[in-house]
């Protein structure tokens, strides 16, 4: 049997001449130019009738209605003009902290608000001129922005807070906006930090001055032997709030915390210039390392004879100078010689407690993972930290100077007692005769400092006759 039903047209043959009748099947009036006149919306919207029409539910469903096109057609309308099909419940916003630290806290009181936004009123200043022409903080929408001082001062905050007070509702109530615009700002600062052009200002390599002075700081504490051992290399790891649910197994760690694992490679000066990120909980130290710059481009990175500083999760080399394990740490020589790349390597641990203490959400990132992408954003969370805390102790020296850094508070708000101390495992290389030479620079570095100290001895006693 035949059928030459058409749904389109029966549906065009039902619905009315809209510019000729209203809902209730009478003529709409019409202004000079032949639109609608605008009116008011159930809820007292001015409308110009050029887009929507009102409709009250009644008129819908009474008996003035006269088709089931133009009542569906109708409804999509109202729904699109009104966004929301539930009433929406009117919530005053309390006065907002964020002007008040951005006036009077930053002019006044520089130490509360570097407790509030975790950097000085210098290094803000400077920090939101270096982002203020980042195209992403431009659109070409008549709605503008919000000031680029004030994203750069929410997102310092909620770098700076972590635990309850990490929450979106906290956060947003902070700074008197919504939560969805925590998530968004939170998003175009970290694009923002994360350009080239910035990082490239923010981790940069020591240059020829700042080596001399690491190589000095070495000498100067330790021995002349030991001087060319100016970079420091240590992991750490940075608790997630949650278990992810993308792959969570692989972020669990050693400390039975779900987790993503970060190399920083330092200074005396405690100043990150490089840093390696993106690896999940449970990758060792040793595997981590390796897939950083510094293994890879070590032999243009470094001079001749220079070497790096690590605890004994690192695999030797020889120019990675690392403790004796046991059975050797058991040897008294090897145990002094222990101990003193112990209070040589405390530097890096206190870089980790300096960053950590300053953007305290690296305790416990409040980000959940739940697939590829949310794994990149809490990586790029972890980075923008690391390269705003760069860029600040570069603002904070030019300030100061590089003598205060040592002292600042926030290296003992990020330490604490299980702080990601030495791990096992076996060092490893796959050739025999790089093994055998790191073992002799091994043992010329552990004769040098006993040397050193008989010499330091020696010169007591002959003073002291």
């Amino acid at each position: 049997m035949d059928c030459d039903y058409d749904a389109d047209e029966e549906m065009d043959a039902m619905l009315v001449d809209e510019d000729e009748m209203d809902v209730d099947g009478g003529e709409v009036e019409m202004d000079d130019g032949g639109n609608r006149e605008g009116g008011q919306g159930p809820d007292g919207v001015e409308s110009d009738g050029s887009e929507f029409f009102w409709v009250e539910e009644e008129e819908l469903c009474g008996p003035s209605s006269s088709n089931l096109g133009r009542k569906v057609r109708i409804m999509i309308s109202n729904l699109y003009a009104h966004c929301y099909q539930a009433p929406r419940e009117h919530l005053p916003r309390a006065p907002a902290d964020l002007p008040y630290v951005l006036s009077t806290l930053k002019e006044h009181y520089p130490y509360r608000f570097r407790q509030q936004l975790r950097v000085t009123p210098y290094t803000f200043d400077h920090l939101v001129a270096e982002l203020r022409d980042d195209p992403i903080f431009s659109n070409n929408s008549n709605c503008l922005q919000i000031p680029v001082d004030h994203q750069v001062a929410l997102v310092l905050y909620r770098f700076g807070r972590y635990g309850n007070g990490a929450s979106h509702a906290d956060v947003a109530a902070w700074a008197g906006v919504g939560e969805g615009t925590v998530t968004l700002v939170t998003q175009q600062v970290i694009t923002a930090l994360l350009h080239r052009s910035f990082m490239k200002k923010a981790v940069q390599f020591p240059t020829a001055e700042e080596k001399e002075a690491a190589k000095q700081w070495v000498e100067d504490h330790f021995c002349r032997a030991w001087r060319n051992g100016f970079l420091f290399i240590d992991g750490t790891l940075v608790p997630l709030f949650d278990r992810p649910f993308w792959y969570g197994e692989s972020y669990f760690d050693r400390k039975c915390n779900y987790s993503l694992n970060i190399q920083i490679i330092s200074l005396p000066n405690l100043r990150i210039i490089d840093f390696g990120y993106g690896f999940t909980g449970s990758t060792h130290n040793a595997t981590a390392w390796h897939q950083t710059r510094l293994p890879k481009e070590h032999q243009t990175i470094l001079e001749h004879g220079e070497f790096v500083w690590a605890d004994s999760a690192y695999p030797i080399s020889t120019w990675v100078v690392t403790p004796y394990k046991r059975p050797l740490h058991d040897i008294r020589e090897n145990e002094v010689f222990n101990n003193h790349v112990s209070m040589l390597r405390i530097r890096s641990e206190h870089v980790i407690g300096f960053l950590k203490g300053r953007f305290q959400s690296l305790k416990s990132l409040h980000v959940r993972i739940c697939d590829e992408a949310t794994h990149q954003f809490a990586t790029q969370w972890v980075v923008a930290c690391i390269a705003t805390h760069a860029f600040a102790m570069q603002c904070e020296a030019e300030e100061h100077g590089d003598d205060q850094l040592s002292d600042d508070s926030f290296i003992g708000d990020g330490l604490s007692s299980d702080e990601d101390a030495n791990v096992g495992g076996t060092q490893q290389t796959d050739d025999a005769k790089v093994l055998t030479s790191s073992k002799a620079w091994w043992e010329w570095l552990k004769g040098a400092l006993f040397r050193s100290k008989e010499r330091c001895m020696e010169y007591r006693r002959s003073h002291r006759r």
